[in-house]
């Protein structure tokens, strides 16, 4: 169908090599979460996912996909194939997912208590590419050359 033929590669059965995704990272100038969930880039990728693996990788949602180095990117793909593999292979069940994970604490965004990890950390949420973004300010620090991204802290949700 020519809707499937613009999907981007799949993380789990067809990733592409390091170069290739560093090359398809760099090249684009929009934060790194939009680009993770354009479906058009990485096929299945969904906002969950694309926040577990940028708290993985330690890096700030909001950081400009062209702006980070060889080193970020090997890192993000390799923390995307690991957590898309992890969920398939335990059918997508959460409560076998990692303790470690931020999706199991993420949750807690807009009840009456802070969302925090275990170890006191606190999340905090953002909106970067027109989704809401968690992520650990203490693990997943914006770059200072990347500091003039614009992001929508208000609490309003947009319709």
């Amino acid at each position: 169908s020519p809707m499937v033929a613009k999907l981007g590669f799949d993380p789990v059965l067809d990733p592409p090599s390091p170069e290739d995704f560093a090359r398809a990272v760099m090249r684009r100038k929009t934060p790194i979460k939009a680009l993770l969930l354009n479906q058009e880039f990485s096929a299945g990728v969904g906002n969950w996912i694309a926040d577990e693996v940028l708290f993985q990788s330690q890096i700030h949602p909001a950081h400009f996909a062209n702006a980070l180095s060889r080193e970020q990117t090997d890192l993000i793909l390799d923390q995307l194939k690991r957590v898309c593999v992890t969920a398939v292979e335990v059918n997508a069940e959460s409560k076998l997912f990692p303790k470690t994970w931020l999706f199991h604490y993420r949750w807690a965004k807009g009840r009456s208590h802070t969302a925090q990890l275990p170890d006191g950390r606190n999340i905090e949420f953002v909106t970067v590419g027109g989704r809401t973004s968690a992520f650990v300010p203490d693990v997943q620090m914006l770059a200072p050359k990347t500091e003039d991204v614009p992001v929508d802290r208000s609490k309003r949700r947009r319709k």
